[in-house]
């Protein structure tokens, strides 16, 4: 579960950016830094990589499109699970002079290939349990046993939720970090798991941010948003809390 401190800190940026009667001070918003954009060519270089890598090993057409593909699908999601190892995984807040946000833009960088062209995962879905496995390969946690609709957008593989039983309707989203800039104009990366419980339902369209959470067994209507940090039904804590009291 989200850290409340986090959650509490996420709705006061949001209630302050909505308010106008609270201005912000009068500052030049950050830029990204050198080491940031150096790291937008980290898609390139993965694919210049194993373009290179098969056509110089491998000798025969089929082979090296084998080489190729293995290379593509394979060497993301490994290089992303020995930097979570190394680093931990990226959570929380996250500004630009932290090293968990170098960690958290990095892994970002690794999967964009994939955010970029939708179908390369709709190939993995195809087959059954193959989609689920690729995600614990990036750290990420989906069952095998829910079901993936077409053009579901899962954005940090390395840090979603999706547990038995549950169904991701058709174009849902699943957001695991939220970007936005706080009072001093800097960037503020806000970074958790969202979490789809058993049995649940994403309806076609819908979207959850980091840390939000659809309860097992209900259903987030189609085109529905659900915002960081909250949850669907939004009366569950309370039930439960009155059911404690009981």
């Amino acid at each position: 579960m989200p850290s409340p401190v986090l959650e509490k800190e996420w709705l006061a940026m949001t209630d302050k950016q909505a308010d106008p009667a609270v201005p912000d001070p009068p500052t030049a918003p950050e830029k990204p830094d050198a080491l940031s954009l150096a790291m937008n060519g980290v898609p390139a270089v993965l694919l210049l990589t194993g373009i290179a890598g098969s056509l110089l090993l491998w000798h025969t057409l089929p082979a090296r499109i084998a080489a190729m593909l293995a290379w593509f699908y394979l060497a993301p999601p490994v290089l992303a699970r020995l930097l979570i190892l190394c680093c931990g995984k990226p959570t929380g807040r996250l500004t630009l002079q932290m090293p968990a946000y170098r960690t958290w833009w990095l892994l970002t960088q690794l999967q964009l290939p994939f955010n970029r062209i939708p179908w390369l995962e709709e190939g993995l879905r195809l087959v059954p349990g193959l989609y689920a496995a690729w995600i614990r390969l990036w750290g990420g946690n989906l069952s095998a046993l829910a079901f993936v609709g077409p053009g579901v957008c899962i954005t940090d593989r390395h840090l979603v939720r999706v547990e038995r039983g549950s169904v991701l309707g058709l174009h849902s989203t699943l957001a695991g970090h939220a970007v936005v800039r706080d009072a001093a104009g800097r960037f503020l990366i806000i970074a958790a798991e969202p979490v789809v419980e058993s049995h649940a339902i994403l309806g076609g369209r819908s979207a959850i941010g980091p840390g939000a959470t659809v309860h097992a067994g209900h259903l987030l209507p189609a085109g529905r948003l659900l915002s960081p940090f909250s949850e669907w039904p939004k009366m569950h804590k309370q039930s439960c809390t009155k059911q404690e009291n009981a």
